[in-house]
């Protein structure tokens, strides 16, 4: 696409002639060293080393041509085994299924008219087929949990609402989600533990009340079992206090 932007792609599929005349022939040489250039440069460093210096722009497109413009079952295999994504948001899920898609269309182009003389409009039903193909599994990645009800609205849709539109709405209600999930720092301020013990101790005999209180700190007013210097499980909510009780 960059090079038939610059009217350049002729180099390459040899449709530009190497011109007979001095003056001529200088400007193509610029032209066609720097194009030749400019293709090795944009191959991978772990390609370019299958592909044969030349010095020819047709000849180095027709190597690359040969070697990657082949039908190949076990990357389409690789491909649609890719679309089971988990664990990303909606957005990078989403860029990310519409990477491989793209990819799959290099190696299965979608149906369509190439004599002109059809009237059975069987391009246009072949990329709707294609969307609805691409909804289905842009649902089968989501959470089913949480965005089951949304999925369900949309298949109920007469006819099926495109794979954009569909994306549109499960962003906003992740959006909805995350506007409506209480924050955790919250949440673990109202789970910190009260320090009465379980025990009402007042009600107990003096005798009583030192086998109810841990020994090595019976001022703190905590039971045996919940001593955190004994057992050293201590919750996150601790945070840098000390951890022994020689460092109070």
């Amino acid at each position: 696409m960059s090079l038939k932007s610059r009217r350049k792609f002729g180099f390459v599929d040899g449709s530009i002639k190497k011109p007979t005349n001095k003056f001529d022939l200088d400007n193509w040489e610029v032209v066609h060293s720097t194009l030749v250039q400019w293709i090795r440069n944009m191959i991978d460093p772990s390609v370019l080393d299958t592909v044969s210096y030349v010095a020819d722009a047709a000849v180095l497109w027709a190597e690359l041509k040969a070697q990657f413009d082949v039908v190949d079952g076990t990357k389409i295999h690789s491909l649609k085994t890719q679309l089971q994504i988990k664990g990303m948001d909606v957005t990078s899920y989403y860029g990310k299924m519409k990477t491989i898609w793209d990819n799959l269309v290099v190696h299965e182009p979608p149906f369509a008219c190439k004599c002109g003389k059809c009237e059975c409009e069987i391009g246009p039903a072949a990329l709707q087929r294609l969307d609805n193909e691409r909804l289905h599994q842009f649902f089968m990645g989501l959470d089913a949990t949480l965005y089951g009800n949304v999925r369900s609205q949309q298949f109920q849709l007469d006819p099926l609402p495109s794979l954009s539109r569909a994306y549109n709405v499960v962003l906003q209600q992740e959006r909805l989600r995350e506007e409506t999930t209480p924050d955790v720092s919250e949440v673990i301020a109202f789970a910190v533990p009260s320090a009465r013990p379980s025990v009402d101790w007042r009600d107990k005999e003096p005798g009583e009340r030192r086998h109810l209180f841990c020994s090595c700190c019976e001022t703190r007013g905590h039971e045996v079992q919940n001593c955190l210097f004994k057992s050293l499980r201590f919750p996150d909510w601790w945070g840098d206090r000390p951890r022994t009780l020689a460092e109070y």
